[in-house]
């Protein structure tokens, strides 16, 4: 169930996403939220994960944690205040709440049109996980979308960036997050995005497709790989022009020679790269190997026995 048309029980909810253990107590909740928390309690977004041994005193407005008992003579869960009477203390107020991620990055994504779902369990545990891959209106091209929480913790932030360094996108890659002002990735292809400004409304808890496309058509340049991909190969994006190529032995040049271009080492041998695709004792040069499709010459240069990529 989505969360109806509550503002409040959406600013708990990444509020809850931001603290250091992505939990909450229903004490906590209750006191400090009041009918948000009833809300998102009820809206299927939360997971009851196990139980508080403490609670913060009601004696003179206390915050210290009180460690709570079970009371035969009481029959009943609570402590003793200062003054000798006892408190009861509801299951409901020591249950520590999580958030249930699957389901929630699942509503994340309800509206728009995704192509690839991603994986089921988190890239860098709670901290990263991947969403898939979707179409935006007005780009031509996928999107690789992740989520990322509390990346306002350097830990976190370095874990996100070391896992998108070796997970390179093939285009672009969308990073949203509820991470108030956080600078944004020093990793080509990125985009960190904020997830309250993308979402439908303030008080519903979707992403907008139309607000995340206008926020991509802001991105500098500089963000983005001169030369993208789909995730096979079989196109090739180089600014405003889209190349496709259909053969498997097309593909495969292409994945060593794009994967050359973005390691800056663009030169290839052509025999070695003949020798690893093994296309067959006729083939001897690109010219041959790309038969059927001359979109290669736009970009793929060859002679003395080498060829790179050059854009």
């Amino acid at each position: 169930m989505a969360l109806n048309a509550h503002k409040g029980a959406v600013d708990l909810l990444l509020k809850i996403l931001e603290t250091r253990s992505a939990r909450m107590t229903g004490s906590v909740m209750r006191a400090s939220f009041g009918e948000a928390s009833t809300i998102l309690m009820e809206s299927g977004l939360l997971l009851n994960v196990g139980r508080a041994e403490t609670v913060a005193s009601m004696d003179d407005f206390e915050d210290e944690p009180t460690r709570v008992e079970w009371s035969a003579e009481q029959g009943s869960i609570g402590y003793y205040a200062n003054n000798g009477r006892w408190v009861e203390v509801s299951a409901e107020e020591l249950a520590i709440y999580g958030v249930a991620m699957p389901t929630f990055l699942t509503q994340l994504l309800v509206r728009c049109e995704r192509i690839a779902e991603g994986g089921k369990e988190p890239l860098v545990p709670d901290v990263v996980w991947d969403l898939g891959t979707v179409w935006l209106h007005g780009r031509g091209k996928p999107v690789s979308v992740w989520f990322a929480r509390r990346l306002s913790d350097t830990r976190h932030r370095g874990a996100l960036e070391n896992m998108a360094a070796r997970r390179p996108p093939a285009d672009l890659r969308v990073v949203m997050t509820p991470t108030a002002d956080c600078p944004n990735l020093d990793l080509i292809g990125h985009v960190l995005v904020s997830l309250r400004d993308v979402l439908e409304a303030p008080d519903r808890i979707v992403v907008e497709p139309a607000i995340l496309a206008k926020r991509l058509k802001q991105v500098p340049t500089s963000l983005l790989k001169p030369i993208q991909h789909s995730p096979d190969y079989g196109m090739i994006y180089i600014g405003e022009e889209s190349y496709p190529f259909r053969g498997p032995q097309h593909r495969a040049i292409l994945k060593i020679l794009v994967d050359a271009y973005n390691d800056n080492d663009p030169v290839r041998l052509t025999a070695d790269i003949l020798e690893e695709i093994k296309p067959g004792p006729k083939v001897t040069n690109l010219a041959r190997a790309f038969s059927g499709n001359r979109h290669w010459q736009k970009f793929i240069k060859e002679e003395a026995g080498q060829c790179w990529i050059e854009i």
